[in-house]
């Protein structure tokens, strides 16, 4: 594992209450990667919510980059650097990784789960 410094900040989209779609969270810069650090979730919603991160493909289709994370009902949930695997989103222009675009996508499996995210980019 490269160790190396980035800039800590949070997800640039803001706060943002999953559709059960594919919910944009964090808009990759130009020229830069970004890891996950931390993940703040809060979730009402009257059952348990499971939170797949990953980006999106030319597709475009979801491509998962995490394992599933369960957002436990009416608990403020959060995951931090330990416990989230060390992937970097970036973009990948080669047909072998289908021209991922390396934006922070999140699928839940429920509407109505409010997220942010605490990232660290990396580059220009």
């Amino acid at each position: 594992m490269l160790n190396r410094t980035g800039i800590r900040k949070a997800n640039n989209q803001g706060i943002v209450t999953t559709t059960a779609g594919n919910d944009l969270v964090h808009d990759l810069p130009t020229g830069r990667t970004v890891k996950i650090r931390k993940i703040m979730a809060y979730n009402n919603t009257g059952a348990n919510v499971t939170l797949q991160f990953g980006t999106l493909n030319a597709v475009p289709a979801f491509v998962a980059l995490f394992p599933l994370f369960v957002a436990i009902d009416t608990l403020d949930n959060q995951w931090t650097e330990t416990e989230i695997p060390e992937v970097e989103f970036a973009l990948n222009t080669s047909a072998a990784a289908a021209f991922r675009l390396g934006d922070v996508f999140v699928l839940a499996s429920a509407a109505a789960v409010t997220l942010i995210l605490e990232v660290e980019e990396y580059g220009a």
